[in-house]
């Protein structure tokens, strides 16, 4: 029978439980959820990576609108962030998910190159050309049920 691991909550990603540090470092896409000028939420999709107990994405080559994108106007304005991955399965006792809450900042292009390509094969011909966003977290909650 499977047993239920409550969730629960950490200052850091080294301090994740091996069952939450795995839906992490196994996920392939996060979301990334910052907050408008207008407290309103945006939350998008993207790659990520680790990096020294931060998570780190970049604006890449794939098709943007135009102009300084919404998350990187919010995180300027108001850098409270938060990035969640989940791992999802039809059998629901494989599920699970990972919220890091912090503060967010805009680095230069190219300052997560190295962490990124590692993890996305598309990187390493072609490096993200953009910032690059890093969410140093301050509290991390994760659920996850294990068998």
């Amino acid at each position: 029978m499977a047993r239920l691991m409550p969730g629960g909550s950490c200052a850091g990603i080294d301090e994740l439980p091996e069952a939450a540090r795995g839906i992490l470092e196994a996920a392939r896409r996060a979301f990334l959820s910052t907050v408008a000028a207008d407290g309103q939420p945006h939350t998008v999709p993207v790659c990520f990576a680790l990096r020294d107990g931060a998570v780190v994405t970049a604006v890449d080559h794939k098709p943007k609108r135009g102009g300084e994108l919404a998350r990187i106007t919010n995180i300027k304005g108001h850098p409270q962030a938060a990035l969640a991955v989940d791992r999802w399965d039809e059998d629901w006792r494989r599920l699970g998910w990972v919220m890091l809450q912090g503060e967010a900042a805009v680095e230069g292009p190219g300052s997560a190159d190295a962490e990124l390509a590692a993890r996305y094969p598309q990187y390493r011909d072609r490096p993200p050309e953009g910032v690059v966003i890093s969410l140093q977290p301050k509290r991390i909650i994760y659920w996850t049920w294990t068998p």
